[in-house]
């Protein structure tokens, strides 16, 4: 094949308008992509480019020998993205290129990005009206979600661990216009704080040992046109609490190890199970980041104010059980709503969630009946009985749960419903620094 046609055949493969001119703004290549998105004729090689583009930005790189990327311009009504180049051979500018596409094209990309993002799990699942309960307390909660998912701003969500902070964050996101893109959640007691911040912000090629090869975008790349939920907030180390506090402001993030800066368009939902202004008072929170954030509150109530809701959480809990196949229960004894209903749940829908499932899961015919509830109600008398006077009912709990996993602090984690750093984080507050799992 003659070289130049195999030029010409690598050039018209780019999806990428592509046109060059040599020192003399002669046109010396150009593709089918450029002549269709600047309507030029087919047969330009050979003319001046200024004879169809009188006054193009060529000559000023054929002049200034400085390289234009990202220049927006519109062309036969289209927007499209340039960018435009010297050529240089030995020092010496010979020409210039210029390389262009539709601003449509790009959007279109991305929204292709974000649909697989999606489809890998970035997605928001729960609606508002997904969310079980009809006391006075959760629909007072979901009006005000409702109505804070018809607006743009920061929005705080407070309450206990296991309150659903993540489902009513979904129930926003998906009550905005932000709905079909993508829904990224992070929980930033989870991650130590340098995974944290390769997570949140990217990073570049090479930028720290064992970083991915050619580079990886963080969650806010990701969640750019959506939403980011970052769970328990209270979490983050001063450092991170700075730069999250400086993309807030700029709406701009740089991934470490690089120098390009990257404009995102990204809602905030954050959440919290701490009491931040305490943590302000004792210099462990930033107090402009905190004023960033809570620009509106949304106070989730937790089980024991709302117990009303318990026989319907139940009933929700033991259908999705059976759509997963794994147990079908048609009939509930009354008597097992009124024994949960005597319980605070310290762990809230969370910890009722697991009781249910295992009683679910262990149950013999279709029916819940009182001998489903024997290891709930012995787990409840020995959390009574315990022998930590003054010890907080969810402090019992959590201890007689470890006994019970003979130290396993996984496991333990697991039955009550909460992430392995919250139980740690919990233990710590009991004065508990022990080492095992």
């Amino acid at each position: 094949m003659n070289s130049s046609i195999h030029i010409q055949a690598i050039l018209d493969a780019s999806h990428d308008g592509i046109i060059a001119v040599d020192r003399d703004s002669t046109v010396i290549w150009v593709n089918k992509n450029a002549i269709e998105i600047l309507g030029l004729p087919a047969d330009i090689v050979g003319e001046k480019i200024t004879r169809y583009i009188p006054n193009s930005d060529m000559l000023r790189i054929l002049a200034t020998g400085k390289k234009e990327i990202g220049d927006i311009a519109t062309v036969l009504n289209r927007q499209i993205i340039i960018n435009r180049l010297p050529i240089v051979v030995d020092g010496e500018i010979v020409g210039a290129v210029s390389t262009f596409k539709e601003i449509t094209d790009i959007q279109k990309m991305e929204m292709r990005i974000r649909k697989q993002s999606m489809e890998s799990g970035l997605e928001a699942k729960y609606r508002l009206e997904d969310i079980v309960g009809r006391s006075a307390a959760i629909r007072e909660a979901k009006a005000w979600a409702a109505t804070f998912g018809k607006t743009e701003a920061t929005v705080l969500i407070t309450g206990e661990t296991g309150t659903g902070k993540e489902l009513f964050a979904q129930g926003i996101h998906l009550g905005s216009q932000r709905a079909a893109v993508p829904f990224i959640a992070v929980n930033c007691a989870a991650l130590p704080g340098n995974l944290l911040e390769s997570e949140l912000f990217g990073y570049e090629d090479g930028a720290f040992t064992g970083a991915r090869r050619g580079g990886k975008p963080g969650l806010f790349e990701l969640a750019h046109g959506g939403t980011l939920f970052l769970d328990e907030i209270g979490e983050l180390s001063l450092p991170i609490q700075a730069l999250l506090l400086r993309v807030l402001q700029e709406k701009k993030v740089r991934r470490i190890g690089g120098e390009r800066i990257v404009p995102v368009d990204v809602r905030i939902i954050a959440a919290t199970n701490r009491d931040l202004e305490q943590q302000i008072a004792s210099g462990q929170f930033r107090s402009d980041l905190y004023y960033r954030l809570n620009v509106l509150t949304l106070e989730l109530p937790p089980l024991r104010e709302r117990k009303e809701d318990i026989p319907d959480l139940v009933w929700s809990i033991i259908h999705e059980v059976g759509e997963r196949g794994d147990k079908r229960i048609r009939d509930v004894d009354p008597a097992i709503f009124a024994l949960l209903q005597r319980h605070d749940w310290p762990g809230n829908v969370r910890e009722l969630r697991n009781v249910v499932e295992r009683m679910v899961l262990l149950c013999q015919s279709d029916r819940l009946d009182a001998s489903d509830a024997e290891y709930f109600v012995r787990k409840m008398q020995r959390a009574r009985s315990g022998p930590q006077s003054g010890a907080s009912d969810e402090e019992m709990l959590i201890r007689k749960v470890l006994e019970e996993t003979k130290g396993n602090r996984m496991e333990a984690a697991k039955l009550l419903g909460m992430d392995r750093t919250t139980l740690w984080r919990k233990l710590k507050k009991f004065g508990d620094g022990g080492t095992r799992r």
